[in-house]
């Protein structure tokens, strides 16, 4: 089983800690033959089951600051734990980085910063501030007179202004130049305001493409649109680790025996600390503070409404859990804004370690009997449902229906027909057994998968060209000065165009580059012909225009600054971004049911 796995795991870790306490000679053949598990790699740096727990505990700590009367269910834990990996990972790439390019701060640079920048977040911080402003003076007091606080900031700017130096550095290596200046400035200050009449293709009604058209279509466009490849696809089963009759029974049992002892008198708080499974209010004796209608799960928003001050709740079941509920204080009892203040102790229902070790024993006999039948009479025998997986491209991100899941791509990368996968787990904790179907260097996309895709795309080519000749017959048919009021007649789309620029969304249109053409050639007062777009044809009125003063701009340098900051931080934005695309990054939290 996978826990007597994990168990033997451990055993080798403490083994090489006994061998390196032993003799620093000895590791070097250990790590050959017992190398340490790890989570994951970034660039080749380990992460390492320490560092990812700590991270954990880290975001699950600023979660409960954050959060602290909201109980952590399986959806937010699940998000909070990738939030960790994240971190790690972000922080990985950051020291790489730095390294790579020699970025090294001074402790008189660090100093310098604590006293002269102070963190924007505590500038609002009433204690440092005097008449609601922030105050110099006892900032600087705060970090003469406080050890704590002091270490804290000094911690905070040791991390901060390495990072700091990088990004200006990537910054100053961007290209940006005053003509890139001059013409990100024309781009913002080139503006239309006016309306514009849409011939909207969705009004056309009646059209029908046929079913040997789409099939037509698919073959002429077989190879140049759905042709895709490598990839693979698979059956696969997925075990959930639910919780058993027996593991509910046992939960429940637990909340009455706790009801039990607060209804005779044992102090809740105390009972809360000791017993909730709800971190962010078990720490705090069970208090949720005051809350209205709306704001808590029905089941036990009804229950605590039902109770009187002071009094305690039996067990009431919600997705959370088994809640024991005490009111502390009834703040309001108008029917119609009830609020209350209540506490609770949380049992969480899980699946016990037998239930656990149950279901990862049917997981491994399914896994035996996959490699001699297949995967329908093995679901069959189980009473499972198999599940068939899409097209999955070797370099994908994710696998349909089981979301993120490196080691499952990585095995389906390499895996023969008919092939059974290690037992693994997905990022929700189920455990997954694939079989392998298929492992093509090329592939079609399946017509039955593209079907209703590409009778949608004919369909909508069709209506375009209809309103393109209803547009024209428009124009031809009335004066210029008629357009408007004889559009909304016919029932086409009249749209307000406010402030319109080149890198916006037009109505109806979406972003175009020919609408911006057509658009920003209009002076004051002037119309366009009628502009048959790709996405659909169109006529623009310019009420007013706004032309950029570039005689102003090039004596404007507070403004030249602005917006070089601004695409010097896009600039960055993207750097950052193609260093985490291009980044190796081995995930092996599922391997270890995380």
């Amino acid at each position: 089983m996978l826990e007597d796995l994990r168990k033997k795991q451990k055993v080798i870790i403490y083994f090489v800690a006994i061998i390196f306490i032993l003799g620093m000679g000895a590791i070097g053949i250990v790590e050959i033959f017992t190398p340490t598990p790890y989570v994951g790699k970034v660039e080749g740096k380990k992460i390492s089951f320490e560092m990812y727990q700590a991270k954990i505990q880290e975001v699950y700590a600023r979660y409960g600051e954050s959060n602290p009367n909201q109980p952590i269910d399986d959806n937010t834990r699940r998000n909070l734990e990738g939030q960790a990996w994240q971190e790690l990972v972000d922080e990985i790439l950051w020291a790489q980085q730095l390294k790579k390019h020699k970025i090294k701060v001074k402790d008189s640079e660090v100093f310098t910063e604590m006293q002269n920048n102070p963190p924007q977040d505590l500038m609002q911080n009433p204690s440092l501030q005097t008449n609601g402003r922030f105050d110099q003076s006892k900032y600087i007091a705060a970090l003469k007179n406080s050890p704590e606080f002091f270490l804290a900031l000094e911690e905070y700017y040791t991390s901060y202004l390495p990072r700091k130096k990088l990004q200006d550095k990537i910054k100053a290596e961007s290209g940006i130049t005053l003509d890139s200046l001059k013409a990100e400035y024309m781009k913002d200050n080139d503006l239309v305001t006016g309306k514009m009449i849409f011939f909207d293709y969705n009004t056309i009604t009646g059209v029908q493409v046929a079913d040997e058209s789409v099939q037509k279509y698919y073959d002429e466009k077989k190879d140049e649109e759905y042709k895709k490849g490598p990839a693979s696809r698979m059956q696969y089963l997925i075990f959930e680790e639910k919780p058993s009759e027996k593991d509910i029974a046992e939960a429940k049992k637990t909340a009455e025996q706790l009801a039990a002892r607060a209804k005779a008198g044992e102090d809740f708080a105390q009972l809360a600390i000791n017993n909730s499974d709800d971190p962010g209010s078990g720490q705090n004796g069970g208090s949720l503070g005051v809350f209205g209608k709306g704001q808590m799960v029905p089941e036990f928003e009804n229950a605590a409404f039902a109770l009187e001050e002071g009094q305690i709740s039996d067990p009431v079941k919600s997705d959370f859990g088994w809640h024991i509920i005490r009111v502390e204080r009834k703040i309001n009892t108008n029917p119609a804004e009830p609020q209350v203040e209540a506490s609770h102790i949380l049992v969480k229902v899980e699946a016990s370690e037998a239930t656990k070790a149950a279901i990862e024993e049917k997981a491994m006999d399914a896994q035996k009997m996959l490699k001699k039948k297949s995967i329908d009479d093995v679901a069959k025998q189980l009473e499972m449902e198999p599940r068939d997986s899409e097209w999955v491209a070797h370099d994908a991100q994710f696998i349909p229906g089981l979301g993120q899941h490196p080691q499952m791509i990585a095995w389906m990368v390499k895996a023969k027909e008919g092939q059974v996968s290690e037992l693994l787990r997905d990022q929700q904790g189920r455990l997954v057994i694939g079989k392998m179907t298929d492992n093509v260097k090329t592939y079609y996309e399946d017509f039955e998968k593209v079907r209703a895709r590409i009778r949608y795309e004919l369909e909508k080519t069709e209506k375009i060209a209809q309103a393109k000749t209803k547009a024209t017959e428009f124009a031809a048919k009335y004066d210029k000065d008629q357009y408007f009021a004889k559009a909304e007649e016919e029932g086409w789309k009249v749209f307000d165009v406010n402030n319109f620029k080149r890198g916006n969304s037009a109505p109806g249109i979406g972003l175009s580059e020919l609408f911006a053409d057509e658009a920003l050639k209009l002076n004051e007062g002037e119309m366009s012909p009628v502009v048959h777009d790709p996405k659909g044809s169109y006529i623009i009125l310019a009420n007013t225009r706004v032309k950029p003063d570039m005689a102003a701009f090039e004596k404007d340098t507070a403004k030249q600054d602005d917006i070089r900051e601004r695409m010097e931080s896009n600039a960055f934005n993207r750097w950052y971004q193609q260093l985490r695309e291009d980044a190796k990054i081995i995930d092996r939290r599922a391997e270890f049911g995380m």
